[in-house]
């Protein structure tokens, strides 16, 4: 179903001139089943000590050369995503994972949903080959720039993407699955909807006595923002907030436990946009709590960017 480029990693294992090499083998959780197919497959054509990483695989953001320095791997092998500028990994190979579906069925489906209006074709790496002809846009990072005077059309499985989409440009996201061949529609209704209930929460922060609050930083390499994290601590300290600063690698609320009013998540935004609701605290991304500081209650997407990194 998906292009693992089995050759080509052979060949990246070969460049290492070590007679049996470790090699980790990372994916998200849609594709560790092929891949547990694909280690048997390099196993029968080069000696190596594999390893399939069990955890979580988010994105390009969510890299482990560091967690896995005990066991002193050779190379990583990376599915599913493409680098990021940004984030340096030495020893991780990147292997993007395109799908081989039915191209045709996949191209007529969407050339007659389009007809003639003016759609930015919008997908992830995983079905940028397929849909070349429409040259894409391709979400990397979970971040991409359209042109919003356009109708959106994302290309791809699950709504977590075109979701994003629809906050960030405050607008219908059509959808088509190219596997299942169905199209769906995230509404605009929707989308304010979900806008107001932040506002709601950001504008709560107004009636509660703020002393205290946690600050989240992620050291997923793709996500460490410490200029954002520096950022957000200034402004406490300007508005004589105090604040207790948390490093995290898994960001869950059960681990969120500690005597504070609320906490400032700086890592993936879409934890506070997803999952707020699991939390026993107000938790906000640090767009939400600027607009908070600044009493700025037009809402903006926290998204994460290159320049929030320390170069």
């Amino acid at each position: 179903m998906y292009d693992l480029e089995t050759e080509r990693v052979i060949e990246e294992i070969k460049k290492l001139g070590k007679e049996n090499p470790i090699v980790i083998f990372q994916a998200p959780e849609g594709l560790k089943l092929e891949v547990e197919k694909e280690i048997e497959k390099i196993k029968n054509k080069i000696n190596i000590t594999p390893f399939l990483w069990l955890n979580s695989c988010y994105g390009a953001c969510d890299l482990i050369e560091d967690k896995v320095k005990i066991v002193n791997p050779d190379l990583i092998i990376h599915y599913g995503h493409k680098k990021l500028d940004y984030v340096n990994s030495e020893k991780t190979i990147f292997i993007p994972a395109y799908y081989k579906g039915d191209r045709e069925k996949i191209i007529r489906d969407i050339k007659e949903f389009i007809k003639n209006r003016e759609f930015n074709v919008i997908t992830t790496v995983q079905f940028e080959k397929i849909l070349e002809e429409f040259n894409p846009h391709v979400i990397i990072g979970c971040r991409v720039e359209v042109d919003s005077n356009k109708d959106l059309l994302f290309v791809g499985t699950g709504r977590f993407h075109p979701l994003m989409l629809a906050y960030k440009y405050k607008k219908d996201v059509f959808i088509y699955n190219p596997i299942s061949y169905k199209f769906d529609k995230i509404g605009r209704e929707e989308v304010e909807k979900f806008i107001r209930k932040r506002l709601s929460a950001v504008a709560k922060l107004k009636f509660m006595d703020i002393k205290k609050v946690g600050v989240v930083l992620s050291v997923k390499k793709g996500q460490c923002r410490k200029k954002k994290f520096y950022e957000i601590i200034n402004l406490l300290e300007k508005n004589n907030i105090n604040y207790l600063s948390i490093l995290a690698d898994e960001v869950k609320p059960e681990l969120l436990f500690y005597d504070v009013d609320a906490y400032i998540i700086i890592a993936c935004p879409r934890i506070v946009l997803d999952d707020y609701i699991l939390y026993k605290k107000p938790i906000y991304t640090p767009e939400e709590f600027k607009m908070f500081l600044n009493s700025d209650f037009n809402y903006k997407l926290d998204e994460v960017r290159e320049e929030d990194f320390e170069g």
